[in-house]
């Protein structure tokens, strides 16, 4: 295996190779049934410039150059029109989490488990399978996987969070410097993650207590940032508007909300029953501000 510092150094230029803004994509969900914790990512339709595949949960890369079709045990990458995918060589470990990058045809995997029963993220260029770029967390324990990341193309910082027992996580960090080590977070139960795409500045919620946190990954400073009561994070956007919600006792949203660091936060919606969180992302929050507008100027 190739040394630390060249693996970390490959990883973090492949991260680096384009320009572009990225911002945390927030709709990933986990399976609450099964070990195999990778859900499609993108909802969008099937596509009919590939094969009807029916096992496993689809991908599709950015303009859908490529589609990966993602199981526990296996990862094929079909390239449009083809009809014949690549096999991914998986090592005999197992696929905890699966994304293409937003803006270019690269993929992040969380991989656990193998022989070495390791937990591993590794970068997959379709454009050269047989090469393969891993980041390898250590002293973990047993069956710990990869089960979402934050990651900004512009600062070259990668949040990773790994799931340690039932309802327990720790979050790792990689960065520019190759330094790759666990943040030690305010929270063990931690709900959804975020990072301003420009700015290492991360975001995470305490499933028990309500609260929604800010962790300054460069000066290592963090504090709460939402109102008095209990919320949970959504996800930030490219404008760094940050979005949380508030939550009753069984964690159901009773209204949502944006704000941005140093302003505070507002009200932008509140729902006439509880909503489940699962269901409510930056997109659909968005998308319920932008129906407004035009609902309100119709009416002027």
């Amino acid at each position: 295996m190739a040394s630390f510092g060249k693996i970390m150094s490959a990883f973090v230029l492949g991260l680096a190779l384009q320009g572009g803004i990225y911002y945390y994509l927030d709709q990933v969900y986990f399976a609450p049934t099964t070990d195999f914790e990778v859900t499609a990512s993108d909802g969008q339709e099937k596509d009919g410039n590939f094969p009807d595949v029916g096992e496993g949960n689809k991908y599709y890369s950015q303009g859908h150059k490529y589609m990966a079709v993602v199981t526990q045990d296996s990862v094929k990458v079909y390239t449009a029109g083809e009809k014949t995918p690549v096999d991914i060589d998986l090592k005999g470990r197992q696929v905890s989490y699966f994304e293409w990058l937003p803006d270019r045809d690269l993929a992040i995997m969380g991989l656990y488990g193998g022989t070495e029963d390791n937990v591993v993220l590794a970068r997959f260029d379709p454009e050269s399978p047989e090469h393969e770029v891993d980041t390898t967390m250590e002293d973990l324990p047993s069956d710990s996987k990869i089960v979402d990341a934050a990651f900004s193309t512009a600062t070259n910082v990668v949040y990773m969070k790994i799931k340690v027992a039932e309802n327990a996580y720790r979050i790792y960090r990689t960065d520019a410097n190759y330094d790759t080590r666990r943040v030690y977070m305010q929270a063990s139960n931690i709900g959804r993650i975020a990072v301003f795409y420009d700015e290492d500045i991360f975001f995470y919620d305490n499933v028990r207590t309500g609260d929604v946190f800010m962790f300054d990954g460069t000066e290592g400073g963090w504090r709460v940032i939402n109102p008095a009561g209990r919320y949970r994070l959504i996800g930030v956007d490219k404008d760094k508007d940050i979005y949380i919600a508030k939550v009753d006792e069984d964690d159901k949203a009773l209204s949502v909300l944006q704000g941005r660091l140093g302003v505070g936060f507002e009200t932008v919606d509140t729902f006439s029953s509880p909503q489940d969180l699962k269901d409510i992302t930056v997109a659909s929050i968005e998308k319920m501000i932008s129906d407004k507008r035009s609902s309100d100027n119709k009416k002027q």
